[in-house]
């Protein structure tokens, strides 16, 4: 089933000795698109902070229960966790510390989503073997792959013509779409499958769905996407309304228009 993100934000994080705190916001792996972190804040408003709780400690699957999220963990276990500055990219050096100290599996080095499992949940049944910690960090544990949903969000979405055109808004000439709206995840993988972009008035409405796979180009440091079609193809894309997920023939619908198999295919191989 797929959930947007905003239906979780907020939530309350239940943990195994009581309510702890509120879902902020998400950090997501730029090169699989998963959802990997719950960025919560708890504490008393003087001394809020905020915490990375790894959706392996999720237990159900997401936003499955309209009371809150419960996690497998104890408040004290969270207040005592590694403390994560949020206002840096998180590298996988401090991503292992966390997974070292909450004796969850890393999701990387497999062939599955989560490691060599496709959901979190499998994923932790797999016995925890820490490293060394006198191991020395190479490269690679410095490297940064997290981004933040919150992030992403009002991200300029283009198109990848350039011809001049009359500059109105979804024309040829401005190339500019919308802006990226929300995330809808799988509620059991916490992948993000779809991007919801808002369009411009002038494309007649309606909320438009695509996978980050399917985009051309994100620039991060331009705060932009750019999908690789011409802008006269943007109003044949298949809208929807007001509902915040897709149900099964819309998505059929999405990926046939892309002429893209589908992922729930391709991962069932």
């Amino acid at each position: 089933m797929l959930i947007t993100t905003s239906k979780i934000e907020r939530s309350k994080v239940i943990a195994r000795d009581g309510a702890m705190g509120r879902v902020d916001t998400f950090l997501f792996d730029e090169e699989q698109w998963v959802v990997r972190y719950l960025v919560v804040r708890h504490g008393p408003p003087l001394l809020r902070r905020h915490s990375l709780l790894s959706v392996a400690s999720v237990r159900g699957p997401a936003g499955a229960d309209d009371s809150g999220i419960t996690v497998d963990l104890t408040r004290k276990e969270v207040k005592h966790a590694p403390s994560a500055d949020l206002a840096r990219p998180v590298s996988r050096r401090k991503e292992e510390q966390f997974h070292r100290y909450y004796k969850i599996p890393v999701y990387w080095g497999g062939s599955g989503l989560w490691g060599s499992a496709m959901t979190p949940m499998e994923a932790g049944t797999v016995t925890y073997e820490p490293e060394s910690q006198t191991e020395p960090i190479g490269a690679r544990e410095d490297e940064y792959h997290l981004r933040s949903t919150r992030e992403v969000e009002g991200y300029r979405v283009e198109t990848a013509d350039a011809e001049a055109g009359d500059g109105k808004a979804g024309s040829a000439g401005d190339r500019g779409v919308g802006t990226v709206g929300g995330f809808l995840i799988e509620d059991a993988t916490w992948a993000v499958r779809y991007l919801r972009i808002d369009p411009h008035e002038s494309l007649g409405g309606g909320r438009l769905y695509v996978s980050p796979r399917w985009v051309g180009e994100f620039s991060w440091i331009e705060n932009k996407m750019t999908l690789e079609m011409q802008s006269s193809r943007l109003r044949e894309i298949p809208t929807f309304g007001v509902q915040e997920t897709l149900s099964r023939n819309e998505e059929e619908q999405l990926h046939g228009f892309f002429e893209k198999p589908g992922y729930w295919e391709e991962e069932s191989r």
